[in-house]
């Protein structure tokens, strides 16, 4: 099973993200602390983290430098997932090596386990989809 940390403070919001991750096969976590995340990441080495940017204590850009820059986790896949998409912290966050950067108000929380998978390579048959038919 492919683990996924979600470092976001918006726990209604981590809440609509686990529920939708979890119904698609994903086991999930949860960082609501900046100053808590590198060390969640080096625990728990997650197949991806999804990464806020504004967050208490430290913010994504720092916490996703500090990942990059050790040499035990540095290959994490790391997405911005974020309402502030300004166009420097959008470069900032692909230098430092986000993989992507997705606009919280842009997506609707069933189609992030579809973004997902595609981020870790599974072919879109490997993603659970569940209708209400």
């Amino acid at each position: 099973m492919r683990k996924i940390l979600i470092i976001e403070d918006d726990q209604a919001l981590y809440q609509l993200y686990k529920t939708e991750l979890e119904l698609a096969g994903y086991k999930v976590s949860n960082v609501a602390d900046g100053n808590l995340a590198f060390e969640a990441v080096k625990d728990q080495k997650p197949d991806l983290v999804l990464l806020d940017l504004m967050l208490p204590g430290r913010n994504g850009i720092e916490i996703l430098q500090e990942i990059r820059a050790d040499s035990n986790i540095k290959n994490t896949k790391v997405v911005m997932l974020t309402n502030f998409g300004n166009e420097e912290n959008v470069s900032s966050a692909l230098e430092y090596g986000a993989l992507d950067y997705i606009m919280k108000y842009k997506i609707v929380p069933s189609e992030l386990p579809n973004k997902v998978a595609t981020i870790l390579g599974e072919s879109a048959e490997s993603v659970v989809t569940v209708t209400n038919s």
